[in-house]
């Protein structure tokens, strides 16, 4: 086989890989350029992108709800772009406002792979995560228990957390005080090494999913 056709190949079989592997992803997968431009997706992110409600393709590139949502994932974009041995940057994962839901998108930004075997030298993606709470999302509350240690209450609020529910409301359903659900939330940080809640709740969905 002569060089041409080796490029030819081997672009076919890496674009293959990486769709096989977003496929695999049990959340909204997609490769980004830093300037936004999407690349390449899973099925789970068209379908997130087509509802336009929280994160949505535009023709300059991705664009969140808010301004200040979108500033920060170009800005993670830039880091994780740039500085890939650093890994994945300190402000992800973050949470991403919606207008037509009541819960939030968790926007998980990491290094992604080269784009070389596409003809394009230099140019490289960030690999974005997107991790759809909601309602209906069946959390193990004793799996939480038994893998984090926590107590049933934390469990609870825990589970009312992924659900997309704020601490507040969390508080009123489970018939405990707001100061006590604080309390909760801050031991459930420490037993799951956790800082903040996009954070947590990111441990909390990949447990589910």
């Amino acid at each position: 086989m002569v060089p041409g056709e080796v490029g030819v190949g081997t672009s076919r079989d890496v674009l293959a890989a990486l769709s096989y592997g977003l496929e695999m992803a049990r959340c909204g997968a997609m490769l980004v350029t830093e300037s936004g431009q999407l690349q390449l997706a899973n099925h789970t992110a068209f379908a997130m992108l087509q509802k336009r409600d929280g994160i949505s393709l535009a023709r300059t590139g991705l664009v969140a709800e808010r301004s200040s949502d979108t500033r920060l994932l170009y800005r993670l974009l830039q880091q994780a772009i740039h500085r890939p041995e650093q890994g994945e940057p300190i402000e992800s994962p973050f949470a991403v406002e919606r207008k037509l839901a009541t819960s939030s998108l968790i926007v998980r930004v990491v290094p992604g792979p080269g784009l070389d075997c596409w003809n394009a030298p230099k140019q490289r993606t960030a690999l974005l995560k997107v991790y759809d709470q909601g309602p209906g999302i069946a959390v193990d509350e004793r799996a939480l228990i038994s893998v984090y240690g926590l107590t049933r209450g934390e469990a609870a609020l825990a589970a009312k957390l992924v659900q997309g529910k704020s601490i507040e409301v969390a508080a009123v359903e489970l018939c405990i005080s707001a100061h006590t659900a604080r309390t909760h939330l801050k031991r459930i940080f420490m037993k799951t090494d956790t800082h903040r809640q996009p954070e947590l709740l990111l441990r909390m969905l990949i447990m589910v999913f």
